[in-house]
């Protein structure tokens, strides 16, 4: 009698420890399915003056991000396929650089009056359909100033529009501005092609999937260079099996959103000054 009832007893514990080890396995499960996989922005730049390497960056696999020059040739028929593809549109807005290169139409300076600054702007955005954010084209001197900064979200903001900070220079004001506006926004982590080599381009993805799998995200910015896009198109196919997710701008600012504003991530000094070539 006294075997069976122990016997009975450790049954019963054995069962009870069971249980809670399986609620605890269950629990921690749960826990690991809500994480989500890091997240990559990848925003082609330059869009709208060459038709042919607009159509080979529209035809990119995955939700990749478009940004467009804007009053281009081609600005809008790009982005009319781009956006009948499931790309996301952004108008790539000229802005005053330290090296003085041209601006083109659509450019932006610190020696406008508040009226025209916020004209060309308006413009620009009018130029490029299905336009849901703006990031800037060069910029390096343009964005370290508060007041044109300030004048640029409340065009953003006035719009609905979100803004990413291409971040061409290590001084900017765009994303403080932003936030100061509770604009949606978030700054460049990489630029993929300043070198244009494969071991050049392969060591900014490896760079850029760094950041997603420490940060949780990452925003990419490449260009229409042949280079990269055949770099893109062989490697942006593979992030699913890295367990990392391609997604659009504004997906990866509705996550940020929840999840409450990303701890900037500090840059290496040859990704500050995109500037020193073309694009």
């Amino acid at each position: 009698m006294q075997k069976t009832f122990l016997s009975a007893t450790f049954t019963f514990a054995s069962l009870t420890s069971l249980a809670l080890l399986s609620l605890l396995g269950f629990s921690h499960l749960a826990a690991a399915e809500e994480e989500p996989q890091p997240a990559m922005v990848v925003i082609i730049d330059d869009l709208g003056d060459n038709l042919k390497k607009g159509l080979a960056a529209v035809h990119l696999p995955g939700p990749v991000t478009l940004a467009i020059m804007p009053h281009t040739p081609f600005g809008p028929r790009l982005a009319q396929a781009g956006h009948q593809l499931g790309k996301e549109i952004m108008l790539h807005a000229p802005m005053e650089n330290h090296a003085g290169m041209r601006l083109g139409p659509g450019g932006l300076t610190s020696q406008m009056s508040e009226t025209t600054f916020k004209k060309i702007l308006q413009d620009g955005i009018a130029s490029i359909p299905h336009v849901e954010g703006i990031n800037n084209h060069m910029g390096s001197a343009l964005t370290e100033k508060a007041q044109p900064m300030r004048w640029t979200m409340d065009i953003v903001s006035g719009q609905g529009l979100y803004f990413i900070d291409s971040r061409t220079s290590a001084k900017s004001q765009a994303l403080a501005q932003a936030q100061a506006q509770n604009i949606a926004s978030q700054s460049r982590d990489v630029f993929l092609d300043n070198d244009l080599a494969p071991a050049a381009l392969e060591k900014q993805f490896q760079q850029a999937l760094r950041i997603a799998n420490r940060y949780g995200s990452v925003i990419l910015i490449g260009h229409t260079y042949p280079a990269s896009i055949q770099f893109l198109q062989d490697n942006l196919p593979k992030l699913d099996e890295m367990g990392i997710r391609l997604v659009s701008a504004s997906a990866l600012l509705y996550d940020v959103e929840q999840a409450h504003q990303r701890p900037e991530v500090q840059l290496a000094q040859s990704n500050e000054d995109p500037n020193a070539h073309p694009h």
